[in-house]
């Protein structure tokens, strides 16, 4: 690992950058589903938050393609990160107000812009990782890149709940908004050494957005292996996409780790689950490598059951662990796809596909993250039975997909 950084200093600290807005990604997630689960209308206001987490992902497909056709890529990066840390501005200068419903949802729809444009930065950094890696090295760089991202994400949370504890979500919303502006800083002070890497991509201009998305969902299609890959993984997404509100409602009533708050419960579940991510990216070159993506994404469908069974048995022990095991088979599986995914396409087109797959992997989050909580509101238990239906649904597909 310190030897390819040492071949790849540039890549290094690009993306380290990179990863340093992942913080601003994450850092005010669990103070956001914190102040909705307070409301009265709590179960509505989780919702909110949820899908604008979420949203965001599903109007990428035409961003990302107009991040393919920018010849100045840092540049927009760079106005990118700045757009963000004004957002989060606003975000503060909210919070400073009692919270309520409408607060919420105002606070949700700036988050909502914010993520919006970190996918269209994401989309910008896309192409520089195919220019600067070659194509052998690839899967180890898809590694460490998911690595770093689990655990920013990871240590983001903790941050979010830590810094919680001693100040107003205002203040968090501020200091969220400097990381964002500090990124932009740093991509600026990069530019430079990043003028001949951008110059070397290539961009198309010559097509239509909604051209270039049809022909992109064309190319992902007409691939059965990839096609099968991405519905499982996007039902996987989908699942932890249901998660995170269902399981801050959940541990109001659940009696185990009384001594940690809730905000520190939900990120007690982000970081075992980011953890034993990154556990599955580090070991995904050593374990189960002769097991098909698909087969490993079914072993994941299982343990769905399992953790619905943690919720009826009122367990936070088996929800927990359930979701590490899940979470260490998706490590293992996202570098294997990931490097499938860069090294089997154009660099040209290379943003839009990669944010387009993306895209379609998180397709089911704004769903579940809708449905699950209205279920709740019918009656928790019935949350809790969708998860097992979930869970068959998704070894049905993969069953009636790979045998038509």
């Amino acid at each position: 690992m310190i030897q390819f950084f040492k071949n790849n200093r540039l890549f290094a600290k690009f993306t380290g950058i990179n990863l340093l807005s992942k913080i601003g990604d994450r850092l005010f997630y669990t103070a956001m589903l914190t102040i909705a689960a307070s409301l009265p209308e709590e179960n509505v206001a989780v919702m909110i938050v949820s899908v604008s987490e979420t949203l965001p992902i599903l109007l990428s497909f035409f961003f990302e393609v107009v991040a393919d056709k920018q010849e100045r890529k840092i540049k927009q990066m760079i106005i990118s990160s700045l757009i963000r840390g004004v957002l989060y501005l606003s975000i503060g200068l909210i919070f400073r107000y009692p919270a309520t419903l409408t607060l919420v949802l105002v606070a949700a729809i700036l988050n909502l812009l914010s993520d919006i444009s970190g996918n269209y930065s994401s989309a910008l950094f896309s192409p520089f990782t195919k220019n600067m890696i070659k194509a052998e090295d690839m899967e180890k760089a898809q590694g460490l890149i998911s690595i770093g991202t689990q655990l920013v994400s990871v240590a983001a949370t903790f941050l979010g709940a830590f810094l919680l504890t001693f100040f107003t979500a205002s203040s968090v919303a501020m200091i969220n908004a400097f990381i964002f502006i500090l990124v932009s800083l740093l991509y600026q002070i990069l530019r430079p050494a990043l003028l001949s890497s951008e110059a070397e991509i290539k961009t198309s201009n010559n097509q239509k957005t909604f051209s270039v998305v049809k022909q992109n969902f064309k190319s992902i299609i007409s691939n059965r292996s990839l096609l099968v890959n991405i519905i499982q993984l996007a039902m996987l997404n989908g699942f932890f996409g249901g998660l995170t509100p269902i399981f801050a409602l959940f541990i109001k009533s659940n009696t185990e780790l009384i001594m940690l708050s809730n905000p520190l419960k939900i990120s007690v579940l982000s970081g075992c689950i980011t953890i034993f991510m990154v556990v599955g990216n580090a070991l995904t070159s050593r374990v189960m490598k002769g097991l098909p993506i698909y087969k490993i994404n079914v072993l994941s469908d299982v343990l769905i059951i399992v953790v619905a069974i943690g919720f009826f048995f009122n367990s936070i022990w088996i929800v927990i662990l359930a979701n590490s095991c899940i979470a260490f088979l998706l490590g293992i599986v996202s570098p294997r796809f990931s490097t499938e995914i860069v090294n089997g396409f154009p660099i040209e087109r290379i943003g839009g596909i990669v944010t387009s797959v993306n895209a379609i992997l998180v397709i089911t989050p704004p769903i579940t993250s809708l449905l699950f909580p209205v279920l709740s509101t019918i009656n928790i238990l019935i949350a809790y039975s969708a998860f097992l239906v979930y869970a068959f649904i998704g070894l049905l597909i993969s069953s009636e997909i790979r045998n038509p």
